[in-house]
């Protein structure tokens, strides 16, 4: 299966009433074998835009995994489309007739003409028996394969748990996301632009918050081959591009920071303004943080800024709060007090409006280590207020990052 498209059937999808969980869900799934997902595809319950609908789809993908409409009401028509679309014939299942049956004497129940034709299937189709509901799935082999589920989300995984494993083998597929900071999405691409058209593994950019990212994706009979390809492209990617990589998966800016000063052995201390709390938030979510930061402070006020930093009134009076005096003394003040190795603080204008003159989006970072102090500064023109706090955050952790790295 080189191209399979999922296509959810329901008009509630459409109006928004309910979210289509039903894609994500099987694409992840079929990423598990190797099956890449090309579209996804959402059709109210129309009889002629199905159709349509199914028509691209046959013509565009090897596989196509059709969600809803197969239940019991009037405008349940998926069978019916697609049994004319592909010169099939609907027929009885019996084995489906009989379930539907037993559920309705349990409950007391006559069965109408909407209960029996969901036992209604396409004739030579391979009939997935749903094991928590009642309308049966289908597989319907040829030069595009066809997949019906029912779109009730617990009955569509069940099937779905049960027969891909039976479908699919062979082939799994792994995946790495390659992270880097400091460098723009298309200078990252034009560094890998030679390994962006491999068939496999495959290389793709994305984008982040000042990051960009590099996912690999390699098809084998294993996980470990498949893994080995990856290594073997992450290893020419970090050649060229290696200065700006802090991580891969879910590895952030913080986690790196604080795997480092954990090898370390070292602390950090953080005095925040401008980003309120964020830069400390960033650290303490990464497990392990504990060992390694100390704390920090979030001082807004020039009162506390003074009583628990160290940073004189008339430092404030003359150069503002936004300015990088102050940030290094609420560095310096900081790593005084809470004696840690390193140490960093945060002040600008993140907006709407600026308060100390200088232009919304000025920011000051202030780096202490064994090696020094520094304090850099930053503009981020044009940005909303909470980009500027992230933006802020995530280039005074680099920035440390760097220095560390150097030896500093």
């Amino acid at each position: 299966m080189k191209r399979a498209e999922i296509i959810a059937v329901g008009s509630e999808l459409l109006l928004g009433e309910i979210i289509n969980t039903n894609a994500s869900y099987i694409s992840e799934q079929l990423s598990k074998y190797g099956v890449p997902v090309l579209y996804h595809q959402v059709v109210g319950d129309n009889a002629a835009r199905m159709r349509e609908t199914f028509e691209i789809a046959r013509r565009r993908s090897d596989l196509v995994i059709v969600t809803g409409g197969l239940g019991p009401t009037a405008d349940d028509v998926t069978k019916e489309v697609l049994s004319e679309l592909l010169e099939r014939p609907i027929v009885r299942d019996e084995e489906a007739f009989e379930t539907i049956q037993r559920f309705l004497r349990s409950r007391n129940r006559p069965m109408n003409e909407g209960d029996a034709r969901q036992a209604d299937v396409l004739s030579g189709a391979d009939v997935l028996q749903n094991p928590v509901g009642l309308a049966p799935g289908m597989w319907i082999p040829g030069d595009t394969t066809w997949m019906l589920l029912p779109g009730v989300p617990r009955e569509m995984r069940a099937l779905v748990d049960e027969t891909f494993p039976k479908k699919f083998s062979g082939a799994t597929l792994v995946s790495e996301s390659l992270r880097f900071y400091e460098i723009g999405e298309s200078a990252l691409d034009d560094a890998v632009k030679d390994l962006l058209n491999g068939a496999n593994p495959t290389v793709a950019p994305y984008a982040e918050t000042g990051e960009a990212r590099l996912r690999i994706s390699a098809r084998a009979v294993d996980e470990m081959t498949a893994r080995a390809m990856i290594q073997e492209v992450k290893s020419k990617i970090l050649e060229r591009v290696g200065s700006y990589y802090f991580g891969s998966d879910e590895e952030t800016i913080a986690s790196h920071l604080v795997q480092l000063l954990t090898r370390m052995n070292r602390t950090l201390a953080v005095a925040e303004s401008l980003t309120g709390g964020e830069v400390q938030s960033m650290i303490t979510s990464t497990p392990g943080s504990s060992a390694v930061f100390l704390g920090g402070m979030v001082t807004y006020s020039d009162e506390l800024k003074n009583r628990y930093l160290g940073v004189a009134l008339d430092t404030i009076e003359q150069y503002s709060v936004v300015s990088k005096e102050v940030a290094y003394e609420m560095v310096v003040g900081l790593a005084h007090e809470s004696k840690a190795d390193y140490a960093l603080s945060f002040t600008g204008e993140a907006g709407p409006t600026s308060n100390s003159g200088r232009p919304v989006g000025t920011v000051y970072i202030g780096v202490k280590t064994p090696g020094g102090t520094e304090v850099i500064e930053r503009t981020y023109p044009h940005q909303e207020r909470n980009m500027i706090r992230m933006r802020a955050a995530k280039d005074g952790l680099w920035a440390l990052i760097q220095r560390i790295e150097k030896g500093e």
